[in-house]
């Protein structure tokens, strides 16, 4: 690291540093280059970004419900909850039909190692496997 040196955002005054990061896989390195110039942000700035949000994201509670034979979640269930909800095995998980695309994603950490998955009409079996891990089964009700 070198010495820091002092930014100004807007009225907002913050120490920058920089680093030099040893091995990076030069593929990812190139993706990720690739992405801020896409976003048009700097990579240092988008760097920092990703860092922020992987220790808020550590930071976040998380909540696990686990060894049930049958639950039947809600819309209201999901956003009675402050962080994501891990489902694990589970024989039955069903959500009921006014759970949506938005309340699953904001609320829905992961499911694993579950039987048998229920989801309302308006829930595509794709959607809820972008955050399963060994289920045996994604019904529509």
């Amino acid at each position: 690291m070198s010495a820091s040196t002092i930014a100004t955002e807007g009225s907002e005054e913050f120490a920058m540093t920089d680093v030099t990061i040893r091995g990076i896989d030069d593929d990812v390195y190139s993706r990720f280059a690739a992405e801020a110039k896409k976003r048009g942000i700097p990579i240092g700035e988008l760097a920092t970004k990703a860092m922020n949000d992987l220790i808020l994201a550590a930071q976040a509670p998380s909540y696990h419900l686990e060894n049930l034979e049958h639950l039947s979640v809600s819309r209201g269930d999901l956003e009675s909850i402050d962080g994501p909800i891990i489902f694990s095995g589970i024989e039955v998980l069903e959500f009921e039909d006014d759970v949506d695309w938005n309340v699953f994603k904001a609320h829905v950490g992961r499911i694993q190692n579950v039987e048998k998955v229920l989801v309302p009409k308006g829930l595509s079996k794709f959607q809820v496997l972008t955050k399963s891990s060994n289920v045996e089964q994604v019904k529509s009700k």
